[in-house]
């Protein structure tokens, strides 16, 4: 739900208030400042939240780029755009035979890392690039036959056609920025915000696959140029050396089956292959409350009533070994450095850069690509000889997504913010009906207490109890926030 000044401004904080004197003046012996004082507090809670409010409008405006600020539907949108745009893979944009954008074997919903991150890892050769990956692999294959598969590969993946998940969303002309008259105004205003949400994902679904299709129809369009006129060369597109070379020895990822050229990424822990596609998908768990023993005699405590910096994010395991703070290391090859801060990829000569075979020597990695061994003496082998999590030529799933930190506190602030609000439904209901039992007093009445419950003694101390938890959590809120 939407902020306290929502629950307790206007009309209603007026009626509140109403209850408020009402009240005092049924209580004999009060002291009417205890009225005024009840007041004061309430003003002063609304008056912090709606501050923090404001805070967050100005957000809206540009005005802030605190990453705590809430952002409205159209920023998010523009943001889930512009992250598209960066997976999109474009043939002139290569790195030593790979690409900066990921070839589709995950799910867009996956995507979720940095990808200005990543392009700058992939760049600066401490990350694997992109490949385009085989489905089989035979060492057996000749020159020409592995030109050839070479040729036929597609720049991405194939899009499904018709995805069921945006059956009869309308989607409109994606050239407009905004959608707006696709909404049915006779909708409840949260019916309208989750049809705007599956507009807005079925969109840029579409426009994910318009752009790739014309990178594509790019791509395939200088081939067949290139191809009938062998004397017109394509500077981004690779020479059949280079082809040649990327995959004459293709290297399997134990997660996805697939094959790739070499060198692959290697984990820091237990020294074992795994692709750059595979991963970015591996991050670290969801905010969460460290898990404990369930007494079954006991009452499970709902999560609004729990302490909420006890929320925790747990560093992503290695797949393999299941070593935690999982990272990898990247050893790039020294001889076909080509694409971006490197020669042209049509200009790769293997006589140029290498041995007569074209033999990738120099990664000592290399061996244990092609074969990797995850049994448990093994890997106890290779541990000691890992590399530390903050040694520099580790990349971490905590390095492509530097906002896990954000993203942690965001959610220890919305369950801070669920709480308050929990609390200032009570409060109101104990305002507007004195009887309105609290916890505190249901438990003192079952366990039978000097005062009764519903004394005037017990019933103003109960209001001010409440009024002094609601400015505390107001405050810390509104800390937290700013």
């Amino acid at each position: 739900m939407g902020n306290v000044p929502g629950k307790i401004d206007g009309p209603q904080e007026a009626g509140i208030r109403k209850q408020q004197r009402s009240e005092s003046l049924n209580l004999g012996n009060q002291v009417p400042k205890n009225g005024i004082r009840n007041r004061r507090a309430t003003s002063l809670v609304g008056n912090l939240l709606s501050a923090s409010g404001r805070a967050r409008s100005d957000s809206y405006n540009g005005s802030s780029s605190n990453p705590y600020k809430k952002k409205s539907a159209k920023e998010k949108e523009k943001a889930r755009e512009r992250h598209a745009r960066h997976l999109v893979v474009n043939y002139n944009e290569t790195v030593d035979g790979g690409f900066l954008a990921p070839f589709g074997c995950y799910n867009f919903d996956k995507l979720d890392y940095d990808a200005e991150v990543v392009k700058a890892l992939i760049i600066d050769r401490r990350l694997a690039p992109f490949y385009t990956p085989l489905q089989e692999f035979d060492e057996s294959w000749t020159r020409e036959e592995i030109i050839k598969i070479v040729d036929g590969l597609p720049l991405h993946a194939s899009f499904p056609t018709d995805p069921e998940e945006f059956e009869g969303v309308p989607i409109g002309n994606l050239a407009d920025d905004d959608f707006d008259y696709l909404l049915d105004k006779s909708l409840s205003k949260r019916e309208q915000r989750r049809q705007r949400s599956k507009i807005s994902k079925a969109r840029l679904y579409f426009k994910r696959v318009n752009w790739q299709e014309k990178a594509s129809e790019k791509f395939l369009e200088l081939k067949l140029k290139e191809r009938k006129h062998e004397s017109h060369k394509v500077s981004s597109l690779p020479s059949d050396d280079l082809k040649y070379v990327l995959y004459k020895d293709g290297a399997e990822c134990p997660i996805c089956f697939l094959y790739f050229p070499k060198p692959l990424n290697i984990s820091r822990c237990c020294q074992q292959p795994i692709c750059t596609e595979c991963f970015v998908q591996i991050k670290r768990q969801a905010p969460h409350f460290p898990h404990e023993e369930v007494d079954p005699t006991k009452e499970v405590e709902p999560d609004e009533m729990k302490d909420p910096n006890l929320l925790v994010s747990e560093p992503a395991n290695c797949p393999y070994c299941a070593t935690a703070e999982f990272g990898i290391t990247y050893d790039p090859p020294k001889n076909r450095t080509t694409g971006i801060n490197g020669i042209y990829p049509s200009e790769y000569r293997l006589s140029e850069f290498s041995g007569k075979d074209g033999e990738l020597s120099n990664s000592s990695h290399n061996n244990n690509t092609s074969s990797p061994n995850i049994g448990g003496e093994n890997i106890q082998t290779m541990r000691r000889g890992s590399i530390p999590a903050h040694d520099p030529s580790v990349i971490t799933a905590d390095t492509i997504r530097p906002d896990w930190e954000v993203n942690l506190n965001k959610e220890r602030l919305r369950l801070a913010r669920r709480s308050a609000n929990a609390t200032a439904i009570h409060m109101s209901n104990q305002l507007i009906d004195p009887e309105y039992p609290s916890r505190h007093e249901s438990f003192s009445s079952s366990i039978g207490g000097p005062d009764t419950p519903h004394s005037p003694s017990r019933r103003q101390k109960t209001l001010e109890d409440l009024d002094d938890e609601m400015v505390q959590r107001a405050i810390k809120l509104s800390l937290q926030e700013h």
